[in-house]
């Protein structure tokens, strides 16, 4: 967004108040909403866009794969700006779910060196190829393409590759784009450079999308009707590309940006830590980052395991491993169970049960959210939740997020910031007010709340929800906390 860069806290008009939806007058969460109002602050440079995918559908290298958990580049260019730290070393920033890589790709762009951690393999892949793109031989790059227009895929679908479809993909292509997929990747067995064979494998899974008959849909795959499979309704997504085509197309794009390249490598300051933040954050040096920017997954029942099972599928990912994956990940749907004595007894083993106390404690002393979860929890007891994992699932998302709050204030220089996306949640009529709740654990880890910037325009609840509980605009927001100096 143009003027993005006017975003600060010099410029900012006092806080406005935002009106509490919802919510009795006497209750927890109404307090908890009074003690943060002065933080809360519309602001209209602050677009769906922006802190979405969305923005990154034009930008270079950012545009190759549509992972939409991610935010814009530009977004990241703005706050690595507005907290750069005044200090003769180099600034280190941390993402936490790092997703497809933006914050890492772009602040080491700008010289800063970047740590992420992901555990989805998706996102890994994504980040990995931007990394491969910063140095790949692209006169390398551009004979493989010309070949590539030359090659018969049907000639070489006999090679013996199947997609390794999971229960969840199976007849998920036509019988030519199934076939077109085997010549590919007998094609790419012929590629004598490795990085220019690893780009190429990656625009296969890029597309694998508009090559199907299915769509990303939150919470799950939506089918075609053009489908074999026996669905309940009927959708249409519209034009299924053919394979050669949406290849073609995207090895083009992709060459498009990799001439752009300005001179310089960036890799060699990204530090890739593959695995769960659960695991990985305790391990991190104490006061090293001056920045965290990220966006965890959100409360929101979406499953990454199913919305991105054809690319799991197609990186070799069985049914047991996107199981074990599905329950790996930040707790975030209906099926993940507790990790709540694993995460104690991981601690324990690390020696670090005075930590995992603290994080326990804000927790279970929240007074705001074990209101929601009694009202979540006497809903499923009485039988008017839609599902009944609703509230393990609102409780294990918020138990796990102290203990990554907690590690991220540990890993915190004085005087650095947190900056974190995330949206509001409802269930059952009742808001989660995820932008103050999870700002208080802040505050409870040693963190300063300095603003709780909303977006202008928020999110509505599901069209169930509204026809029950009437409509109500839930607050989609970006946190700012800062660690305060020495």
């Amino acid at each position: 967004m143009r003027n993005i860069r006017q975003l600060s806290f010099d410029n900012m008009s006092a806080p406005q108040a935002l009106g509490v939806s919802r919510l009795r007058r006497d209750n927890k969460r109404d307090a908890l909403y009074q003690r943060y109002a002065d933080t809360l602050e519309v602001v209209p440079l602050l677009t769906r866009s922006l802190v979405s995918f969305q923005a990154n559908k034009n930008t270079p290298f950012y545009r190759w794969f549509k992972y939409r958990e991610g935010f814009s580049s530009e977004l990241v260019q703005h706050f690595l700006s507005l907290f750069k730290p005044e200090r003769k070393r180099v600034p280190r920033v941390l993402d936490p779910f790092a997703g497809a890589g933006t914050t890492l790709t772009t602040s080491t762009k700008a010289g800063w060196q970047a740590t992420g951690i992901e555990l989805l393999p998706v996102g890994l892949s994504a980040i990995r190829a931007r990394l491969v793109a910063d140095s790949v031989d692209i006169d390398a790059f551009k004979f493989e393409i010309r070949r590539l227009e030359n090659f018969s895929f049907g000639s070489a679908s006999a090679s013996g590759y199947k997609f390794p479809h999971i229960r969840i993909t199976a007849g998920a292509f036509p019988t030519e784009t199934e076939q077109a997929l085997s010549g590919f990747m007998s094609f790419l067995d012929s590629i004598n450079d490795q990085g220019v064979r690893s780009l190429f494998h990656f625009a296969c899974l890029s597309i694998l999308e508009d090559i199907s008959y299915t769509r990303k849909d939150g919470q799950y795959l939506r089918w075609d009707s053009r489908c074999s499979r026996s669905l309940n309704a009927k959708f249409s997504k519209g034009k299924i590309y053919d394979f050669r085509q949406a290849i073609t197309a995207q090895l083009g794009l992709m060459l498009e940006d990799i001439k752009r390249r300005n001179g310089g490598t960036f890799a060699g300051n990204v530090r890739l830590i593959e695995g769960s933040s659960l695991i990985e954050l305790p391990t991190l040096e104490p006061s090293y980052f001056d920045l965290v920017l990220t966006s965890p997954p959100y409360c929101n029942r979406y499953d990454y395991t199913r919305t991105y099972a054809l690319e799991l599928a197609f990186l070799n990912h069985t049914d047991d491993d996107v199981k074990r994956l599905r329950q790996t990940l930040l707790s975030a749907t209906i099926e993940n169970k507790s990790k709540k004595h694993w995460l104690v007894e991981r601690y324990a083993t690390l020696g670090l049960e005075k930590r995992s106390s603290r994080a326990i404690n804000t927790f279970v002393d929240h007074e705001a959210l074990q209101e929601v979860l009694r009202v979540l929890y006497a809903a499923r007891d009485a039988g008017t939740l839609n599902n009944n994992n609703i509230p393990n699932l609102v409780e294990n998302y918020f138990f796990e997020m102290s203990f990554v709050i907690h590690e991220l204030a540990r890993v915190l220089a004085p005087g650095g910031h947190v900056v974190m996306v995330n949206d509001n949640v409802q269930y059952h009529g009742e808001e989660v007010p995820v932008d103050l709740i999870l700002s208080d654990f802040a505050n409870s880890a040693g963190l300063t709340v300095q603003r709780i910037w909303v977006l202008p325009k928020g999110k509505g609840n599901s069209s169930q929800q509204m026809g029950v509980h009437g409509r109500n605009e839930l607050r989609k927001c970006v946190y700012v906390w800062a660690k305060p100096s020495d």
